[in-house]
């Protein structure tokens, strides 16, 4: 019984933990910057925390040789050297066309079923952008470089703003007639709890398992009318 105590007090205590709210930073203003945030923890990436580079610059310990061969074997069975079947050929010779295109359709389904889960629960905290066009002193290139510039990322701003959660936007484009170069800034953070994408890919795998590995796996051929049928001895659909 304390066996069980302490096995659901391990799990509450992942569950609170996965819960709590994943953070990504990234900047570009004077040099990119790349942090991670987790409750009252934060890790900066890029650059690297000067505490994690020492520790892994650390010169590790000489460790003694071990001179001692293992002796290597060989298989000699011949049953574990013989090559299997591929299940995807005999799936293929069992059900067909149609049975792989509901295969394809099964492994479609669970993975949009997936990444619509990510979607929902994919938060963009701050989303902004400046960006200056310019064309070495030419306002004719400079004025066709900004309606190209415009007609590229408005549109897929549009379409990020429409798909997921967006709390703080702010988008600024401007040309620079009489500017040498074209510059840009921006600041991205985004954030999810880590359960809903774990419960996502448990619930995706567990569609797999179900719908197409197993179907792959212990497929059977099927008779005319198109019921699975557990025949050893067909080919070309013919009994024999």
């Amino acid at each position: 019984m304390i066996f069980l105590y302490v096995l659901l007090g391990i799990i509450l205590l992942f569950v609170l933990l996965l819960s709590v709210k994943l953070r990504i930073e990234t900047e570009y203003i004077d040099s990119f910057k790349f942090k991670i945030r987790w409750s009252f923890f934060g890790i900066s990436v890029y650059p690297l925390d000067e505490k994690i580079k020492k520790l892994l610059n650390r010169p590790k310990k000489s460790a003694e040789e071990d001179k001692t061969e293992q002796p290597v074997k060989k298989a000699e069975d011949e049953n574990i050297n013989k090559k299997k079947e591929n299940p995807f050929k005999v799936f293929y010779n069992n059900q067909g066309f149609d049975g792989v295109i509901k295969l394809v359709n099964d492994s479609a389904d669970a993975l949009g079923t997936m990444f619509s889960s990510f979607k929902r629960h994919f938060i963009i905290d701050d989303l902004e952008i400046y960006a200056v066009v310019s064309k070495n002193h030419d306002a004719a290139a400079t004025a066709i470089e900004y309606g190209n510039v415009c007609k590229s990322l408005f549109p897929a701003l549009g379409y990020i703003c429409s798909s997921v959660k967006v709390k703080n936007y702010s988008v600024n484009v401007e040309p620079d007639f009489i500017g040498t170069f074209s510059s840009a800034q921006f600041v991205f953070n985004f954030s999810f709890r880590p359960i809903f994408y774990l419960n996502a890919v448990i619930a995706m795998a567990v569609k797999l398992l179900f719908k197409v590995v197993f179907k792959v796996l212990f497929s059977k051929p099927k008779n005319e009318s198109g019921d699975n049928v557990d025949i050893k001895n067909i080919k070309g659909g013919a009994t024999q």
